[in-house]
């Protein structure tokens, strides 16, 4: 995947945080988006590996899941913590982080496979016999 997929990824993470806090209380905003932008910032090597495994086909997309499930015992959204937001609703707000992330990887992935003009195409779906 090039550098502008890769900043793509993270625009649209960009765009999900600003969407994420727009339907949070005020009072949580600054916060969920300054958590947020750093649970991004400490995943992005693991981000960019994960996207470099899947490019290579070493990787699936279940297996992204896995490993960003993985991550929710290693996250902590210290600024909300210190807010004092019960337990549940952290865990929500991870999960959205979690969510956003995967369908950033998810989307560019497959955007860029149907950009790749050297991609392999096994088949010619116009002679397939489909029934």
């Amino acid at each position: 995947m090039s550098t502008f997929e890769l900043n793509q990824i993270y625009l649209q993470l960009d765009y999900e945080i600003n969407h994420l806090t727009q339907s949070t209380i005020a009072f949580h905003r600054n916060a969920i988006k300054e958590d947020t932008r750093r649970v991004i910032s400490d995943l992005k090597s693991e981000i960019e590996e994960w996207i470099s495994l899947l490019n290579e086909r070493k990787i699936t997309c279940y297996e992204i899941e896995n490993l960003l499930e993985l991550k929710s015992e290693q996250i902590k959204l210290t600024k909300l913590e210190s807010k004092g937001v019960e337990k549940e609703k952290l865990e929500m707000i991870k999960n959205d982080i979690f969510g956003m992330t995967a369908r950033a990887i998810f989307n560019t992935y497959l955007n860029s496979l149907f950009r790749n003009p050297t991609r392999a195409r096994t088949k010619d779906f116009r002679k397939v016999n489909w029934f």
